[in-house]
């Protein structure tokens, strides 16, 4: 195997103390990456698509390598500029840089192509990490997955923990890890301004990574790109255009545990978008869709605000002194007069009020009607995003968000929340501006992700810094918009045994997506349901402790009952809110402003961890759910698997549901009913 050059990657200001290398072979123009002395990856190199063509470093004869010094947004380190220029592909320049960063288990990669021609070159690939080359860096075992992450939430999709023995298509991210020894391999994008990014990962020995691609340019069912209903057109991805085309960067990342491996990827990410500020506390409030839903009206609404101010806030369900009530859908029941008295009704009793809004949505159909705010002078049929020239449809028909008229109906909207006085949004189904299309307004953009993020600036600009942003659907990235994003679909309040809408459900997107609290302020478990009399049976008081379990140790704390119905109800949804919603030691919980992680993450193919964590200064939390209807869960979690510091030993601490005291030894041992929770914080 011969090398034209060898180099030390550093991570640490002394070279020589570096974990990273890489080599470049001469014949192929193929990359080498080691760790630690080990070699990780071999035969990795870039892959592009120049018009219909795919150009690779082989079609290039000539090759420069320049170090520079890295000092960017991620950090600093070495980093290394190589050229392929010269032979068939000798009217284009391939340029890929690599960096390298101090004291960093990661580095990044891109690719960028340029014409010598002058003339304008487009494409719709662009893989920074290629190789067919098998490579191995798992000890044999049961335990080994790859990850696959949704591009969005929508159509209750679950993130799945799958055999390392199968072909996975993960979008943004994936990990290739070992539950066991928890040793994994983070790879994913950084960038989210142009493309959107798939990760695929082709493996059948349950060791060895026969193939891995990680490139701009994926569309797939599950972006909502690709399809065969008549009223839901495909589209592939749009092409990128320029004398000088660029990639995603790539982070690829070796990590002792790949859930740090994760939270750092969502670290790099949040270095290069900031996420949306946030000055204040975790929202602890209700949202109407849950119960009231089509039926909200001005009375049933202020009724809710009143018990929460009469009964919950003062025991101690609200945050800083306030708690947030939000009108979802079916607000417009409500006349603009009833909309500004409700927020100044929710203003008396020390509420905030949230309203609900769909910016990249047509949900009438009709494209004959006039754009609102735009004076007539555009239908909707002319902000319509459209593939092959037919209407594209997510479950509402998708408008461009680059269009003028767009932007004018946002005004519209926006303005009206504001007036009214609403300072929190909840925004839905705005992955429908992420879809590919024939064309956008604007001729500069070409592809869904530039859409959107045109979109989405305009919006936020729009409402300001001070207005809670709560993206209800929407894709996982970019993140820079959202002040919160729901990391699940729909949730209600039933444990488990059906496959969308249940806690159980829920937590599979906590088990894998917990890091996204590294690029939005809050995640979001989704309205808290904890009364459905035509499911009683699914509603029990086990069910409603995991609920709020699950939601406070994911983020927003937003209930979601028709208190309207009042405290006369027996079991109704006022005492089950006085009753499971005011635990002192739980609602802390949510105020710490952190999402739990998964203890082992592992254990089923697409189900959600039993098990999950979170430390302070002063204490370590775990909670254990029990998703069986008929069955307890009894066992013991190891030192190991938990923090060997604090549970190698004897440790104290206080089960939070039932009040009891608990002595840890050498673990922590559990019993949990069926359809249960236990929320343990032990000492420090």
């Amino acid at each position: 195997m011969a090398c034209i050059l060898l180099l030390g990657a550093c991570s640490s200001p002394e070279p020589e103390k570096g974990d990273w290398t890489f080599g470049l072979k001469d014949a192929s123009h193929s990359f080498l990456f080691y760790y630690k002395g080990n070699l990780l990856m071999d035969d990795v190199y870039p892959r592009v698509k120049v018009g219909e063509q795919f150009v690779t470093p082989k079609d290039f004869t000539d090759v420069n390598v320049t170090p520079y010094d890295v000092d960017d947004a991620v950090g600093k380190g070495d980093g290394y500029k190589v050229t392929f220029s010269g032979g068939p592909a000798d009217t284009l320049r391939m340029e890929v840089n690599i960096a390298f960063y101090y004291d960093c288990e990661y580095f990044l990669s891109e690719v960028a192509v340029e014409s010598l021609t002058g003339r304008e070159i487009s494409g719709n690939y662009m893989a920074p990490i290629y190789t067919e080359t098998p490579f191995a860096f798992l000890p044999a075992d049961s335990t080994n997955r790859v990850l696959r992450v949704p591009f969005d939430n929508d159509g209750f999709i679950r993130y799945q923990s799958l055999p390392l023995d199968r072909k996975v298509l993960s979008f943004e991210a994936t990990a290739i890890y070992s539950g066991k020894e928890r040793t994994g391999l983070v790879i994913g994008s950084v960038e989210h301004d142009t493309w959107k990014t798939g990760v695929a990962v082709s493996a059948s020995k349950g060791t060895e990574i026969d193939t891995l691609e990680c490139f701009g340019g994926v569309t797939d069912v599950l972006t909502r790109d690709i399809g065969n209903r008549e009223d839901r057109p495909s589209k592939e991805h749009g092409a990128v255009k320029g004398i000088r085309i660029k990639s995603p960067r790539i982070m690829v990342g070796i990590f002792d545990d790949w859930r740090r491996g994760m939270e750092t990827f969502g670290e790099v990410n949040a270095r290069i978008a900031p996420p949306r500020a946030w000055k204040s506390g975790t929202p602890f409030g209700w949202n109407s869709w849950a119960a009231l839903a089509t039926n909200v009206n001005f009375d049933n609404s202020t009724a809710v605000s009143d018990f929460i101010k009469q009964k919950l806030q003062p025991a101690g369900f609200e945050n800083d002194g306030v708690t947030y009530i939000g009108l979802d859908s079916f607000w417009d029941n409500m006349s603009e007069e009833q909309l500004a008295a409700f927020v100044e009704h929710c203003r008396r009793n020390g509420q905030k009020a949230g309203i609900y809004w769909c910016p990249f949505s047509d949900w009438f159909g009709d494209g004959e009607r006039f754009v609102e705010g735009c004076d007539e002078k555009w239908r909707y049929k002319d902000i319509y995003l459209y593939a092959n020239g037919k209407p594209r449809k997510i479950e509402s028909l998708a408008v461009d968000p680059t269009h003028p008229a767009t932007k004018q109906r946002m005004k519209y909207y926006i303005d009206k929340f504001k007036k009214w006085g609403f300072v929190y949004i909840k925004l839905d189904f705005i992955n429908n501006g992420t879809l590919e299309a024939d064309s956008f307004y604007n001729p500069d953009v070409t592809t869904g992700v530039q859409a959107y993020n045109e979109g989405m600036q305009y919006l936020c600009d729009l409402c300001g810094d001070d207005m809670f942003l709560a993206l209800s659907i929407a894709p996982v990235f970019p993140a820079q918009y959202g002040t919160s994003r729901r990391i699940s679909c729909d949730t209600w309040g039933a444990m488990s045994g059906i496959d969308f809408g249940t806690t159980e459900y829920m937590l599979n997107s906590l088990t894998y997506g917990w890091w996204l609290d590294r690029v939005y302020p809050f995640n979001d478990a989704d309205h808290i349901l904890l009364y459905k009399p035509e499911e009683a049976a699914a509603y029990t008081d086990g069910a409603n402790r995991a609920r709020i379990t699950s939601a406070v140790i994911t983020g927003l704390y937003m209930l979601g009952d028709n208190f309207s119905l009042g405290e006369g109800v027996e079991n109704g949804p006022c005492q089950r809110a006085l009753k499971y919603a005011t635990n002192p030691d739980i609602n802390e919980i949510a105020r710490m402003h952190r999402s739990f992680y998964p203890v082992r993450g592992y254990v089923t193919d697409d189900r959600a961890d039993n098990f999950y964590m979170m430390e302070t200064d002063d204490y370590v939390y775990v909670a254990v759910f029990n998703f069986d209807p008929d069955e307890p869960i009894n066992g013991k979690l190891t030192a190991e698997e938990l923090n060997e510091e604090v549970f190698s030993g004897k440790a104290s601490g206080k089960e939070l549901w039932t009040g009891e005291d608990i002595i840890c030894e050498d673990g922590l041992s559990y019993s949990v009913p069926p359809c249960d929770v236990r929320v343990f914080r032990v000492n420090k």
